[in-house]
């Protein structure tokens, strides 16, 4: 699935390095994670989980699988998945990370503009209507930078709280 994320452009990856503990960057990203399976599909739904999460997802001793939680009156309707790979060397830690759509959310990339598609083909019969055609042509771009916006913003604060963790452990060291 990744190849096909890829060759859509619907794909980031980045490996970060930080100069602690894998151990005590598991510890400080289970904090800000609740704890949820690896579908995202729970009965607890975002806005349920308490405020002091940002995220939502699993996160074991070796990768994590993360979405970052909705919030009342939030813009970003469409997280986008954010696994990582973690290891460490000489007291650095590597992380690799990728950021993919919810697979869900592909779903009305795809369904609208056929559903469109079939309502353009009965009224072409009609009339000589062509602007139909480019409903769905309209709404399944327009779906797809959506879905890229939302992935270069989760990966630009996922970032950022990558590099608040790195900066609050190195204040509690000194």
């Amino acid at each position: 699935m990744n190849s096909f994320y890829k060759n859509i452009g619907l794909y980031e990856y980045q490996t970060f390095e930080i100069e602690m503990n894998k151990s005590e960057f598991l510890e400080h990203l289970k904090k800000i994670t609740y704890k949820t399976n690896s579908s995202f599909i729970s009965f607890i739904p975002d806005h349920g989980i308490p405020t002091r999460f940002e995220y939502r997802g699993f996160v074991t001793k070796d990768n994590f699988i993360i979405k970052r939680r909705k919030r009342f009156f939030d813009y970003n309707i469409f997280p986008s998945i954010i696994k990582g790979v973690i290891s460490e060397k000489n007291n650095v830690t590597l992380i690799k990370i990728e950021f993919t759509p919810f697979s869900i959310h592909l779903l009305p990339l795809v369904l609208a503009p056929l559903l469109f598609l079939l309502i353009a083909i009965f009224e072409i019969r009609n009339e000589e209507n062509y602007f139909m055609i480019a409903v769905p042509i309209i709404l399944a771009v327009s779906q797809y930078f959506i879905l890229k916006k939302n992935i270069k913003r989760d990966k630009y604060d996922f970032e950022r709280e990558l590099n608040f963790i790195v900066r609050k452990s190195n204040q509690l060291k000194r």
